[in-house]
């Protein structure tokens, strides 16, 4: 029986690196993709480093023939300008990492692919409503959910080979859950707190993945909590009320109104 093959892209982040310890220990072979110069890594079997910028770069990920992927790559804003202003650079680098590469890598799949491979995007939970606290990853990861649902099945027709799907996870615990807190004075960063220390690790995250993988679902989140749910829905329903309140919030919650 061949061994099989799973390319983690963001080996070196909080939940590929746990992604890729659980399938060493079920026996695959982990082929870690990252924009680090680093010669290995211990949750894959080879460190490939990939720009993961560019249809070349999608190009030579392909050539692994992996049987299972996680585009799990990902930017969060931890940098901003001086009135807490997204910053063009930050914001054409997320939005390469978070959306355009995973979609570009999905389409050459399509195209390439002569053996069933299962591609997994990670998302994000906070994607149905926009946030004045991190606008640049909510938008970055929003058009990456719209995408996959949307091209998931003109993929799989085009391809049979190709499974197109999503996950969505939350906060997971770790120095990275803090990183919105850039944007808010203390009361906000006290509320932020709750979050992050109730946040699941990524191991237990790394679990609900496989989970979701072999269940054959098409789309799945961890535990999204019922405020993301009210405020997804409010964005729905009443965008112009949405966006007063956003306002508000900045106002209220920024260190930079206050």
């Amino acid at each position: 029986m061949m061994e099989k093959k799973v390319l983690i892209t963001g080996i070196t982040g909080t939940l590929g690196s746990a992604l890729g310890e659980l399938y060493l220990k079920r026996g695959w072979k982990v082929h870690g993709a990252t924009r680090q110069s680093i010669a290995q890594h211990p949750a894959c079997s080879h460190v490939i480093t990939n720009d993961q910028s560019s249809i070349d770069d999608a190009l030579t990920l392909l050539k692994i023939e992996p049987d299972l992927v996680y585009l799990n790559a990902g930017a969060i804003e931890k940098e901003i300008g001086a009135m807490g202003e997204p910053l063009s650079e930050v914001t054409q680098s997320i939005t390469t990492i978070n959306y355009t590469f995973p979609a570009v890598f999905a389409l050459e799949a399509s195209k390439s692919s002569q053996k069933p491979m299962d591609i997994i995007a990670i998302g994000s939970i906070a994607d149905g409503s926009p946030s004045a606290f991190g606008p640049v990853y909510h938008a970055s990861k929003a058009a990456l959910h719209y995408f996959i649902q949307g091209t998931s099945p003109i993929l799989g027709y085009a391809n049979p080979n190709i499974k197109l799907r999503l996950y969505r996870p939350g906060a997971i615990h770790g120095p990275l859950s803090w990183a919105p807190v850039n944007r808010l004075n203390e009361k906000g960063h006290k509320v932020r707190a709750k979050r992050c220390k109730n946040a699941p690790s990524a191991e237990k995250v790394a679990l609900h993945v496989e989970k979701f993988q072999k269940s054959g679902k098409w789309v799945t989140n961890y535990d999204e909590p019922i405020s993301f749910k009210f405020l997804k829905f409010f964005f729905a329903l009443a965008p112009n009320l949405y966006c007063k309140m956003q306002h508000w919030v900045w106002r209220r919650a920024s260190k930079f109104k206050t």
